[in-house]
């Protein structure tokens, strides 16, 4: 009976297509197929999918507008079974307007399975096997005696657990986690959320995470993440001049061109040589495609499975409205009386980091940075607070993916910056905040310290106005940025190479900002600001 419904809806797709396109289906692309992909009416509903894809190739090649990209999706919609199609439908919404900002054309970029995934008509599982935790990384809550873990398995967790101690041998602590999953672009999966408690400030602890109540061996795979030396170090109870040591980067991806920089990251991990590290938007470029996201998880665990991997959103994000990027970080944004999960604040040691959402003057949320937004507001207040407490933490660091100042000249560096320095600049300024760090263009640039486009003086000794840093060149599938030859004055230095970024707040008096290449891990750039 299935071979005969698989018979008449492809005879169906085939009319509907021809009469639609008048080509048929000739395409030297090819179907994908795989595991539950091929089975039931689902494999079928994904299989029709991808056939009206190839069909339809020829016009999602060009760059289209949102109603053209709505269209051509309803088409694909209706040629499938009931269920898939109201699914299908229901999902053009949340990926048209994304897909119509794709400098590169839409079947370029994506196959047809990975748009197929994106309607939610072909499954995307998020792991290799059904109970092995995977995708595991840490994050921090203002409580010092606390440490948030977060991993991902494909099935069902009945008692998801985290075990901790001070060694690997002696896991004598165990805390209860949180589920959730999202549907969104197809996935399948379950993403676990524990809150390790009761840790002592500057102390190693191990843990490791999974679910006692599952067969040790099902499958032949554990149920217990498998690296036995899994640790992290709880934060010193600081002072004014505790030593806090980040790491930053910028539009990385799940693709090759981030490895080197991972590679470094991960040694410095090993030598202990920083606290956390703060990913400034544009995280794994899935673009909706649900698969790299548990790519670039998997593929940054060794870190963010040891340090907090503290992140912000960029508009690589942006689909379907950030649900599976929220979802997979948890940070303090209720902790820091945000109402957002995308924006929010924390200390560490001596300094106080803002993160910002700089999207959504860009169409993917609504509009937080005029001065009657929730943002906005919040941002007032906890800046003055950050201020109030300067004899605590005497530096203020402000991260956000889109800059409000680059050299290039095209939208992101007129357009776009002139909106967020509209609106935020002036705030910047008046608290004194002494670094912005942003991603986004795939480069290095670093200005001297500036306000209102003029550079208020040519060194760092106690600045009268942020140092803005653009670091966007982690490594993407998009490849580096240069620069115009004509650079503005408050330009200090820009660099087209991929790499990463160290902050360093020394003491009280002095923070240092490096950038080092990711081919070699040389040292490309130093600032030390003093005050």
């Amino acid at each position: 009976q299935m071979a005969h419904l698989h018979t008449l809806f492809a005879f169906v797709l085939l009319v509907a297509v021809a009469a639609t396109e008048g080509n048929g289906l000739a395409s030297h692309k090819q179907r994908h197929f795989g595991g539950l992909q091929d089975q039931g009416e689902d494999g079928l509903a994904c299989d029709l999918c991808q056939d009206v894809i190839i069909g339809l190739e020829d016009f999602l090649g060009a760059n289209k507008t949102i109603t053209e990209i709505i269209n051509a999706f309803t088409k694909v919609c209706n040629a499938l079974p009931a269920k898939a199609k109201s699914k299908c439908l229901a999902e053009i919404p949340e990926i048209a307007g994304q897909l119509s900002q794709a400098e590169a054309p839409i079947t370029t970029k994506y196959s047809p399975f990975s748009l197929c995934a994106m309607v939610g008509t072909c499954q995307i599982d998020c792991c290799a096997t059904p109970v092995n935790p995977e995708q595991i990384h840490l994050s921090i809550t203002p409580d010092l005696s606390e440490m948030v873990v977060m991993w991902t398995t494909l099935n069902y967790s009945a008692q998801p657990e985290a075990h901790y101690g001070l060694s690997q041998d002696n896991l004598n602590m165990t805390v209860q986690a949180t589920s959730s999953s999202y549907t969104s672009g197809g996935w399948k999966g379950y993403l676990h959320t524990a809150i390790m408690t009761g840790l002592k400030a500057n102390t190693t602890y191990y843990y490791k995470v999974g679910d006692p109540t599952i067969f040790p061996h099902f499958w032949m795979h554990s149920s217990w993440s498998q690296v036995p030396s899994l640790h992290f170090t709880t934060r010193i109870v600081g002072t004014r001049n505790t030593k806090t040591r980040m790491a930053v980067i910028g539009d990385a991806g799940a693709t090759d061109a981030s490895m080197m920089t991972f590679v470094h990251l991960a040694e410095r991990v090993v030598q202990k040589d920083f606290d956390f590290l703060f990913h400034d938007g544009d995280i794994g470029y899935a673009d909706g495609y649900q698969t790299l996201w548990d790519e670039y998880i998997r593929k940054t665990e060794s870190v963010g499975g040891f340090v907090p991997y503290m992140t912000v959103q960029g508009n690589h994000e942006g689909f379907y409205d950030f649900k599976p990027y929220m979802a997979r970080y948890r940070m303090p944004w209720k902790e820091s009386g945000s109402t957002s999960p995308l924006y929010y604040s924390f200390d560490y040691h001596n300094i106080h980091v803002v993160a910002l959402n700089s999207e959504s003057e860009f169409g993917l949320a609504s509009r937080t940075i005029t001065p009657d937004s929730d943002m906005y507001k919040w941002l007032v207040k906890d800046l003055a607070s950050a201020n109030a407490n300067r004899v605590q933490r005497p530096w203020i660091v402000v991260i956000l993916h889109r800059p409000l100042y680059c050299v290039e000249h095209n939208h992101d560096c007129e357009g776009g910056a002139t909106t967020l320095r509209n609106g935020i600049e002036a705030l910047l300024f008046e608290q004194k905040v002494d670094v912005v760090i942003q991603a986004h263009r795939h480069n290095y640039q670093t200005t001297f310290p500036l306000y209102n486009g003029t550079a208020v003086q040519k060194d760092f000794d106690s600045p009268k106005a942020p140092v803005y840093i653009l670091n966007g060149a982690a490594g993407n599938k998009e490849h580096l940025m240069g620069f115009p030859s004509q650079l503005p004055a408050w330009s200090r230095k820009n660099i087209e190479e991929y790499g990463y970024g160290m902050l360093e707040a020394t003491n009280a008096s002095q923070l240092v900002w490096q950038y080092f290449a990711a081919a070699d891990n040389s040292l490309l750039d130093t600032i030390t600001i003093t005050k």
